[in-house]
């Protein structure tokens, strides 16, 4: 049995892959992101942590701009969003509450880009929507 032990680890790690972590701005001010920018990422999100450090979000980058729908499904920390424009505009921020799914969070208008972060953050930070998001290189949605 101890010999099949590396590969049982092998196996039970080889689907969990972490997602790339990059540094952005928003109105100047830097943020540790997470980048979700494929449908699996984007799906999974923040589900089932229980905390989120203090100056760190997630970045979802969609393939094409449209009206974005988020849920807090197994997420368990409330948090705001903010939904950006192709051009990386703000355009709205909305607080989402732990609710087990049940309630749907839009952009206002066609977004590519969702940041999500701890509750506060945005107001804390004084980010109002037509705040700029800038990326330290093209990211592209799949």
């Amino acid at each position: 049995m101890t010999r099949y032990l590396p590969l049982i680890i092998l196996l039970l790690f080889s689907g969990c892959q972490e997602n790339e972590s990059i540094v952005v701005q928003v109105a100047g001010i830097t943020v540790d992101v997470e980048l979700a920018a494929t449908p699996e990422s984007r799906r999974e999100g923040l589900m089932g942590r229980d905390s989120l450090a203090r100056n760190r979000g997630m970045l979802m980058v969609f393939p094409q701009a449209k009206e974005l729908a988020l849920w807090m499904l197994n997420t368990h920390i409330p948090l705001d969003v903010g939904f950006f424009d192709t051009a990386g505009v703000l355009l709205n921020i909305v607080s989402m509450e732990p609710d087990g799914g049940e309630t749907i969070y839009h952009s206002s208008a066609s977004a590519l880009y969702a940041l999500e972060m701890n509750r506060g953050w945005f107001e804390r930070k004084g980010i109002r929507p037509g705040a700029h998001l800038q990326l330290p290189r093209v990211i592209r949605g799949r």
